[in-house]
């Protein structure tokens, strides 16, 4: 199967420290160009092999021999960028978040729908073969029915000038960057959306939640998220499955270094302990994923239910660390997109 040629919008580091290495290893992929309007771009391009280098992200956009792009912007810029690289006809790999309303939900997918490409939400954890083998210990019964699901994940941010996960009107906090992980990782792991949540963020020093904590009541299944910018990542990013006979824990959950052992540990009620190390790219597994995706039939959006899902709820909480108050998603209005 032919590679897909892949183009990276900004340099940010992100891309230089996870999309770039991930990308040069994978297997159906090839990184054809790269666009910086900071004028970064070339030197990048010198460093990581890539070809062709722009000082606008609209001349990458209009290369005919890009296939589909990569784009780390700030949060507030996912949706418009997501939109105009779907016009351009480049299939889209996009962070998470992916966009902050419905209203932009729509509007990405029907750009998508229209120039027939592919959009992803970029959530690179579940492509760790550790939660695929979580999800087949839930399936067999191992430990039994899921009572609660526990996700953290926290790191110490890098403070520099107009970080714009700091600044208010970009769509950041914790909440926005490292809960989402969380946010995603409940839905998925319960199936479905939680009936009631609650959500507390608190900041010493910025205009924005530097650190946030959640609850979410799956209407019999508690699960919990906490997160931030302020702790050491350090064993500080899990997730944690209790059931009635047993605990699936993740250590390094959601942002496993492609260098790193990742680790499931399952306890059993009856003392049985497994461990599963194992060290493996996410990235890497990822962009392949992707590039299979766009190479055979199927949605516009893969995993948009989780999309849609993750954006509700995070809504939800956005509105209960305001009030003060818990959100009943049974109330809302159910997302309206075609």
């Amino acid at each position: 199967m032919t590679a897909v040629r892949w183009g990276v919008l900004t340099t940010a580091r992100i891309a230089q420290h996870r999309f770039l290495p991930a990308a040069a290893k994978a297997e159906n992929a090839v990184v054809g160009a790269i666009s910086s309007p900071s004028g970064r771009a070339e030197e990048v391009a010198r460093r990581f092999g890539i070809p062709k280098s722009y000082r606008s992200h609209e001349e990458l956009l209009a290369d005919p021999d890009i296939d589909a792009v990569y784009l780390p912007f700030p949060n507030s810029l996912h949706a418009d960028w997501a939109v105009r690289s779907a016009e351009a006809g480049k299939h889209v790999l996009c962070e998470k978040p992916l966009v902050a309303s419905t209203e932009d939900l729509q509007r990405v997918l029907s750009a998508a729908d229209e120039a027939g490409v592919r959009i992803m939400e970029a959530f690179m954890y579940r492509f760790h073969p550790h939660q695929g083998r979580a999800r087949e210990l839930i399936a067999a019964g191992r430990i039994g029915q899921i009572v609660s699901v526990h996700a953290r994940f926290h790191f110490v941010m890098d403070r520099q000038p107009q970080e714009p996960r700091l600044l208010p009107g970009m769509d950041g906090g914790a909440l926005n960057d490292v809960g989402t992980y969380g946010v995603d990782a409940l839905n998925s792991v319960v199936g479905r959306l939680p009936g009631t949540v609650y959500g507390r963020g608190t900041s010493w020093t910025d205009p924005v939640d530097t650190t946030m904590a959640a609850i979410l009541d799956y209407d019999g299944i508690l699960g919990t998220i906490d997160c931030g910018f302020e702790g050491p990542r350090s064993r500080s990013h899990t997730l944690q499955i209790i059931g009635t006979d047993g605990a699936i824990t993740l250590d390094k959950a959601f942002d496993p270094d492609p260098d790193e052992t990742a680790t499931l540990t399952l306890s059993t009620r009856a003392g049985e302990t497994q461990t599963f190390p194992l060290v493996h790219d996410s990235f890497r597994t990822e962009i392949e994923a992707f590039g299979d995706l766009i190479r055979t039939p199927g949605p516009v959006m893969p995993f948009r239910e989780l999309t849609e899902q993750n954006l509700i709820v995070r809504n939800a909480l956005h509105e209960s660390m305001v009030t003060g108050l818990p959100q009943q998603l049974a109330l809302a209005s159910p997302l309206n997109v075609q």
